[in-house]
């Protein structure tokens, strides 16, 4: 599945940078940066008498907008984006920290009301996220990692709103639906069902 996933955005990724409507854009670089409040999500999180909590990072990148018209813009993005959680059990004596750092790939289609000035937005569109480092505490002292927890790969959906601040500025807040168990096999053929989940407020500046 997350093959599968892979290879039909970098499939849509390359048409749209070939398609005719593309090629006739006009295209804007642009700078993007912000926080997120990670959560670890999942099943098997739901089935455990236990606390989940965020955890507060930071998202940052660079991105294209193609824009199509007034209303239409399809937006690649490549951003730095922290992720993870912590589960507590009950009595708070027990807590386990699950974090890590990736490179994710958003594709987002924008659709976006032509007013005068500022420009109300929705946008959706999936992401490929690359795990850069990961990090593990328990009872808050930090552990050496002989054998990685992280799975190497993330994939999911976003999904947002946010204002266009005349032609430059940009301010959005979304959500990263996390679709892939993070967590490597605890035995052959099984991974735990718990996924990232991510809110992100950012400020972007195009030029």
């Amino acid at each position: 599945m997350k093959k599968v996933f892979s290879y039909c955005l970098v499939a849509v990724f390359l048409f749209l940078l070939v398609s005719p409507s593309i090629l006739k854009a006009d295209v804007q670089f642009g700078l993007r940066v912000g926080g997120n409040s990670a959560k670890l999500t999942g099943n098997d999180l739901e089935d455990i008498e236990a606390t989940v909590k965020s955890k507060i990072g930071f998202v940052g990148g660079i991105f294209l907008a193609f824009n199509l018209g007034k209303m239409i813009t399809i937006e690649p993005e490549i951003l730095y984006t922290m992720k993870g959680g912590t589960v507590e059990d009950t009595t708070g004596e027990y807590s386990e920290k699950i974090y890590g750092d990736y490179l994710e790939i958003p594709l987002l289609i924008k659709v976006k009301i032509p007013l005068p000035g500022i420009k109300p937005v929705v946008f959706a569109g999936p992401a490929v996220g690359f795990k850069l480092r990961e990090k593990y505490e328990l009872n808050g002292e930090e552990l050496p990692l002989e054998e990685k927890i992280l799975k190497n790969n993330d994939y999911g959906a976003i999904f947002g709103a946010g204002l266009d601040i005349g032609r430059h500025f940009m301010i959005d807040v979304r959500y990263s639906l996390g679709l892939q168990k993070i967590i490597t096999a605890v035995e052959e053929g099984t991974s735990p069902d718990v996924k990232n989940g991510v809110w992100s407020a950012t400020i972007g500046i195009a030029f």
